[in-house]
């Protein structure tokens, strides 16, 4: 069995993935910034510990990481899942600031999070980036600086896996439409949210518990051949 750390775990797709991880017996990092949330999803498994850290401050990674370094904790996957969809607006109007909450937690934090676990991840260790859709195959005119945000990611993610050369895998997951409190937070709501999804390929989006097993499995020696890409799972969303 191994030990993960996985950020953005008490909610979503990030507790999805920490919950099927733990029923698989394995160790989970969780890292969030609700308390009350983490209590919860330590509350749900004996394999999950959860670890407060605001990503979007550097100096928090860098504690949380030298704690981790100084318990000699040994890793074999982080799942890069935190994100923020900043403020949408049209691309022409935006001032240059709406880029930089959004890049500091989508691809700062993501960086300093992979260069701080690389020392301590397992030969054949394996880091799964959360890049979704609009970074690779759709782009929505409102939210500009989220999807260059994870155009980024793609980029890095592919930047890491050359460096690495094996030794570490490293592979983006582009996600389409998932039913999260983040998704409803963009959409105004969750009525607005489900309303919206009746016009995807199958009339709804997924269920966090849906693409949670893509995650697993690229985490694992199972896709000990998969490396360097960009995989969007998207139920067909992208198709139309």
């Amino acid at each position: 069995m191994g030990t993960f750390l996985i950020t953005g775990a008490t909610s979503g797709i990030g507790r999805a993935v920490a919950l099927r991880l733990a029923e698989e017996g394995h160790d989970v990092l969780g890292i969030g910034r609700d308390e009350s949330r983490g209590k919860e999803i330590e509350a749900a498994s004996s394999h999950i510990i959860f670890l407060k850290c605001d990503l979007s401050e550097p100096e928090e990674i860098e504690s949380l990481m030298d704690e981790l370094k100084d318990r000699a904790v040994t890793l074999d996957g982080l799942f890069n899942n935190a994100a923020t969809f900043g403020r949408p607006g049209t691309p022409e109007r935006l001032a240059a600031t709406a880029f930089d909450d959004v890049f500091e937690l989508n691809v700062l934090a993501v960086n300093r999070l992979i260069q701080r676990t690389i020392p301590l991840l397992a030969t054949g260790g394996s880091v799964v980036n959360n890049a979704a859709i609009v970074g690779h195959v759709k782009f929505p005119p409102m939210l500009g600086p989220y999807a260059a945000s994870k155009a980024a990611v793609i980029a890095l993610t592919k930047t890491f896996a050359h460096r690495m050369k094996g030794k570490v895998r490293f592979n983006a997951i582009c996600f389409g439409p998932v039913d999260t409190p983040l998704s409803h937070k963009l959409y105004g709501g969750e009525a607005k949210f489900q309303d919206a999804m009746t016009h995807h390929f199958r009339g709804h989006a997924a269920k966090p518990e849906e693409v949670a097993p893509v995650v697993t499995f690229l985490l694992s020696g199972s896709s000990s051949y998969i490396n360097g890409q960009a995989i969007t799972v998207d139920g067909g969303y992208t198709l139309s």
